[in-house]
C-alpha cells in the first residue's frame, strides 16, 4: 500500500508526453490558452485552423473572450500602471495622447482608471474591426464616449506621446517595425508588455480562446532587442512575468516561451 501512494508521478508524465504531442497535433487541446503547432509565418497559421473553429481575432464570436478578467487589474499590470503614472506626471498639467494598441473595447483605460487620475489623458484604442464596433456601443452605453476613442486604422490614429501594446505583439499579423512606421509620428514612450520571446528563432502556433484558434508569435529575443534598438528605443526598465510562460503542447521539445514586459523611450538626436 505505500509502494502505490509513492507512484513516480514525473515518470508517469514523462511516459504520456509522446501521446500528448500526438493528440496536440490534431488541435485537440483542452485547455484556453494552450498552444498547438508550428509555422513559418501569421498566414501559415491563419491557415492550419481546423476547418469547426473561428479563425483568428477578427471575428465577433472572438470580442467576449477573456474579456472579464481582461477589464480586472492582474498582477502583471502593475509595472504598466507605475511607468504610465510617472510618464503623465512628467506630463505635468498638459493633456497626453495615449494610442491603445490591441485595446480590446477599452479594458485597460477602464480598469486603470479605478485607480488612476486619466482626467487628462486622451485615450484611443486601436483594434480590429469587431473589437471597435463593441468597444464603441460599449462606451456609449456606459457614458465613456469622451474618454475613449476607437480606431481600426493604426495611420489614421491620433498622434500619440504615448503608445500602450499589453498583450499585442504576439498576436500581430505584421513586424513590430512596420506596424510602428505606419503610426502618424514616432511615440516619445512606448510601454509593451506580455511580449512572448524565445532564445532560439522566431516561431508561430495557435492559441485555443473559447471558439477560436488565434495565430501566435513567440519572437526571437535578441533580434526583437535589436529592432527596439533600430527604432531608436532606448529601454528604460523590463519584467519578467514568470507565469505566462507557454509552452507548445505539440512540440514539448521547443521549449517554454518567455513573457516581457518593456518601458521604452524615443533616444533624442
Amino acid at each position: 500500500m505505500r509502494s502505490l501512494m509513492h507512484f513516480n508521478a514525473s515518470g508517469i508524465k514523462r511516459a504520456a508526453r509522446p501521446l500528448r504531442s500526438a493528440v496536440a497535433r490534431l488541435h485537440m487541446v483542452a485547455r484556453r490558452a494552450e498552444l498547438t503547432g508550428t509555422y513559418p509565418d501569421f498566414d501559415s497559421a491563419l491557415a492550419a485552423v481546423p476547418k469547426w473553429a473561428v479563425a483568428g481575432y477578427d471575428n465577433d464570436e472572438t470580442v467576449g473572450v477573456g474579456l472579464e478578467k481582461m477589464s480586472r487589474i492582474i498582477d502583471w499590470d502593475y509595472p504598466v500602471m507605475f511607468w504610465l503614472e510617472r510618464e503623465l506626471l512628467a506630463r505635468g498639467n498638459g493633456w497626453t495622447n495615449l494610442l491603445d494598441a490591441g485595446g480590446h473595447i477599452g479594458t485597460k483605460y477602464r480598469a486603470f482608471s479605478r485607480l488612476m487620475d486619466l482626467s487628462r489623458v486622451n485615450w484611443e484604442v486601436y483594434d480590429l474591426p469587431p473589437m471597435i464596433r463593441a468597444g464603441a456601443e460599449m462606451a456609449r452605453r456606459d457614458g465613456l464616449e469622451g474618454k475613449l476613442s476607437f480606431c481600426s486604422d493604426v495611420a489614421k490614429s491620433r498622434k500619440a506621446h504615448i503608445l500602450l501594446c499589453s498583450g499585442l505583439l504576439q498576436y500581430l499579423d505584421e513586424p513590430f517595425p512596420q506596424f510602428i512606421s505606419r503610426l502618424p509620428a514616432p511615440p516619445e514612450a512606448m510601454i509593451l508588455n506580455k511580449v512572448a520571446l524565445r532564445d532560439g528563432k522566431t516561431i508561430f502556433s495557435l492559441q485555443r480562446g473559447g471558439p477560436a484558434f488565434l495565430p501566435y508569435q513567440i519572437r526571437e529575443k535578441g533580434v526583437f532587442l535589436n529592432d527596439l534598438e533600430t527604432l531608436g528605443y532606448d529601454v528604460v526598465d523590463c519584467w519578467q512575468i514568470q507565469y505566462l510562460a507557454h509552452a507548445i503542447a505539440s512540440h514539448p521539445e521547443l521549449g517554454c516561451s518567455e513573457s516581457w514586459g518593456f518601458m521604452l523611450r524615443r533616444r533624442v538626436g
